[in-house]
């Protein structure tokens, strides 16, 4: 069991309830010194333990103390207390759902799937369990078994704004274009701030080539203003649209946001280079990409074509010779550099 909990990341938000970090008392949340703080924790932990003297046969103070366990970054303490709460009451759905949550972020997926299937025998209505064994189903291409899953949770709350996310992500799977985009319009229209939804739907709906994906994404970046994500998917919309200036204004605010992100100046370069035929900017966004990522073999082949095209051979030959360095099999520089030598 040691070995189980060695790896767990306690600093990651949970999925179904947070372990919320519990503050005991004003000496231990700011003021006060150190054996203020232990005194205070002590209190707790004695408390703890008188509920669950008291009342040994039900779940509750168990999953108290297991929850402050875990805020004291003890997953282990928090897991076995876990397991007493279902030993004192085996329908007690937190216990199930914050063992799977637990199991889920450390990975351990065959473990995780069993306690699933004890969270719904014993906690048929808990919808955390049925939404996340769901999850499990798509990503095995099980899909009725998802279906029925995540059915079996809108009939428990039909408010359920993932659960017609799932849906319709596993509708655009099978083809199905109308009902996923009745679905992921659904989520939305459950859950206005889901901006997971928003995306979804403004992807699904570009690679339609339907232009109402733009408002999707703009209500996403309307949620999130510094999303990268947001931001990124409107400009490769508004790129593959022709808008090309608004697309090249837009890869500009990526990088206010993200200095460090190579593929806004990559396609900068990209948009000089193919449709504008600038050859200088293509080159200087194609070197600012390489800044950002040494090993960007594509940044090195597109530079080396603005170069060739600006009559600096040598420079593109140079450039085909590192791209292929980094990615020998890379085809394409190959044949660009035979074609720069023979050039020559």
């Amino acid at each position: 069991m040691d070995r189980l909990f060695r790896n767990y990341a306690t600093t990651r938000a949970l999925g179904f309830g947070a372990l919320v970090l519990l503050c005991f008392g004003l000496t231990s949340c700011g003021e006060g010194g150190p054996e203020q703080t232990a005194v205070s924790v002590s209190s707790r932990v004695d408390s703890l333990e008188a509920a669950i003297l008291e009342a040994p046969n039900t779940p509750e103070p168990y999953h108290a103390r297991a929850q402050y366990q875990a805020s004291q970054g003890n997953p282990q303490g928090a897991f076995e207390d876990w397991g007493l709460a279902l030993k004192a009451d085996s329908t007690f759905a937190p216990a199930w759902e914050n063992r799977v949550d637990m199991l889920y972020r450390m990975q351990n997926m065959e473990a995780c799937l069993t306690e699933l299937n004890a969270c719904i025998r014993f906690a048929p209505e808990s919808t955390p369990c049925l939404m996340r064994r769901a999850e499990f189903n798509i990503h095995l291409n099980q899909f009725e078994r998802a279906f029925d899953d995540l059915n079996q949770a809108l009939r428990i709350d039909d408010q359920l704004h993932e659960a017609y996310w799932m849906k319709g992500k596993i509708y655009a799977a099978n083809g199905d274009t109308e009902k996923a985009i009745s679905s992921l319009q659904t989520a939305i229209e459950v859950n206005p701030s889901f901006f997971d939804g928003f995306i979804s739907l403004g992807l699904f709906l570009a690679e339609l080539g339907d232009p109402i994906a733009e408002e999707f994404y703009r209500s996403a970046i309307e949620l999130r203003p510094f999303s990268v994500e947001a931001h990124y998917n409107l400009a490769m919309f508004l790129q593959e649209e022709q808008r090309l200036d608004e697309a090249l204004d837009t890869y500009r605010t990526i990088l206010a946001l993200d200095s460090t992100n190579a593929t806004a100046s990559f396609n900068q370069g990209y948009i000089h280079l193919e449709y504008y035929a600038q050859y200088d900017s293509a080159a200087y966004w194609f070197t600012e990409a390489i800044k950002r990522l040494p090993y960007y073999h594509q940044a090195f082949f597109n530079r080396g074509l603005a170069r060739e095209s600006l009559g600096d051979r040598s420079g593109a030959i140079s450039d085909y010779s590192e791209a292929l360095r980094i990615k020998p099999d890379y085809t394409v520089a190959a044949l660009a550099k035979d074609r720069a030598l023979k050039a020559n």
